[in-house]
Parts: C-alpha cells; sequence; structure tokens
C-alpha cells in the first residue's frame, strides 16, 4: 500500500508540473500530416495517441521517434484529437487508390481511442491493419475492421478496480473475427517486465518498445516489397508466450 501511496503522490507532482512549465508531450499532432502514404523506407503509417492530456504518455513520443528511425512513417496526437484524427484518416484514406498499411497504437486513454477510432472507420468501410494498445483502461470492443489487435498491459492485483492505475484485456466486438492477443506482461510474456513498470512507466520500457517495433515492421514491408506486392496483409502477430 505504501508503493501505491508514493506512486501516486508522484504521479500528481509530475502532473502538476508538467502544467505549469509545459512540456512536448502536451502538443498536439499535424491534423496536416495525415497520409494514405509515404515516402519512407518502409510502406505504412502508424498513428500514436498519448493517454490523458499526455503528460503520462511521454514515452509514446519516444517510441515514435524508434519507429520513424526504422523506416515507417509515425506521428503523435493528443488523446483529445482522437475524434478529428479520425476524421482526417477517413478523408485521406477513402479518397487513396492504394493504402498503405494502417496502423494504430496508443497508451492508456489513448489507447482506448485507439479502438474507437478504429470503430469510426469501420463505419467509413476502412481496414485498420493493426492495432497496439499499451495498458488501455476504459477500452471499448476491439471493431472488426481491424485485422490484428495485440494489447500489452500490466494486471496489478488489487488495484486492478482502479482505471488510473492498471491496464486491461480487450475483447471483441460481436461478430468480429479480428485476431486479437492480449499480453499481460506479469503472466504471459514475463520477458516484457522490467523493474519498477507501472501504469505510467509502461509506455517508456524499452522492451515493449522493442515488442511494438516488431509487430509494427511486421505488417510494414520494405518499400521495394511494398511495390512489387501492394497488399496489405501482413504475417500473424507472435507474441508467444514466454517464460
Amino acid at each position: 500500500m505504501r508503493r501505491y501511496r508514493s506512486i501516486f503522490r508522484s504521479a500528481l507532482i509530475f502532473m502538476a508540473l508538467s502544467v505549469l512549465v509545459g512540456c512536448a508531450s502536451t502538443q498536439p499532432g499535424e491534423l496536416s500530416a495525415v497520409q494514405a502514404f509515404s515516402r519512407q523506407q518502409r510502406a505504412g503509417n502508424v498513428y500514436l495517441l498519448r493517454g490523458w492530456i499526455g503528460i503520462f504518455s511521454a514515452g509514446i513520443d519516444r517510441l515514435a521517434d524508434k519507429i520513424n528511425a526504422a523506416g515507417v512513417r509515425a506521428n503523435v496526437y493528443q488523446a483529445d484529437q482522437w475524434e478529428d484524427l479520425a476524421h482526417a484518416i477517413e478523408k485521406k484514406y477513402k479518397s487513396a487508390p492504394m493504402q498503405e498499411p494502417l496502423i494504430l497504437a496508443g497508451h492508456s486513454f489513448g489507447a482506448d481511442d485507439a479502438l474507437r477510432i478504429s470503430t469510426m472507420l469501420q463505419d467509413a468501410g476502412i481496414t485498420v491493419d493493426l492495432v497496439i494498445a499499451i495498458d488501455p483502461v476504459t477500452p471499448p470492443p476491439v471493431p472488426g475492421n481491424v485485422r490484428r489487435c495485440l494489447d500489452i498491459y500490466q494486471s496489478n492485483g488489487s488495484w486492478d478496480k482502479v482505471p488510473a492505475f492498471r491496464g486491461v484485456p480487450l475483447q471483441l466486438a460481436e461478430g468480429s473475427r479480428t485476431q486479437l492477443q492480449n499480453v499481460d506482461i506479469r503472466k504471459d510474456r514475463i520477458d516484457l517486465l522490467e523493474p519498477g513498470t507501472d501504469h505510467f512507466n509502461i509506455e517508456k520500457k524499452g522492451k515493449v518498445h522493442m515488442e511494438v517495433l516488431r509487430q509494427i515492421l511486421a505488417v510494414c514491408p520494405p518499400r521495394a516489397q511494398w511495390i512489387a506486392h501492394p497488399i496489405s496483409a501482413p504475417p500473424s502477430i507472435s507474441a508467444a508466450k514466454k517464460e
């Protein structure tokens, strides 16, 4: 109990300081950056969403840097931009003659919003190739237009009843055939669990970043391969249980 009180107190202090001095992770993303194509080394676009007002999701910005460095185009948005982002994606992707792989990822409430965006895109007839949720807290079901969905979360025992302190497994919408994989890093992938991991820093952890990047590269082929075979049909997610 003392440990959780300390975490909560530190989080509040960090939130207050961030609001006072401002931080990069609270800046909104550029909606004009939404495109159905890219000129990067690999085909595909990744749209990442931070959690609540962004201050606890600075790791999402660092993850985007790693994705871009690996040759895949990535942009970051605030959670409260999710509806505008959904409309921007719909506008660009519906008018595109050939869309490259579309990936949505988010942390905490941003993960929830990635699923809300997917649901709006389903209504518009747009397929989402991959959704990666990192510690979602109050997520809607995964809609059927999502080809594959990976949920990396951490259960926290008695704190699982408090949305601010944990992630949860996802569920499929009725009739959805999405390939869904819920991965509790305390039970299913302990190789991804680093000391001191909690809801406020899971999106900053290097091992989680490596797994997210691995999954993204699996659905975003090198440019030459995409040109030869422009079919957005990635191989199966392989987040097998490891001990």
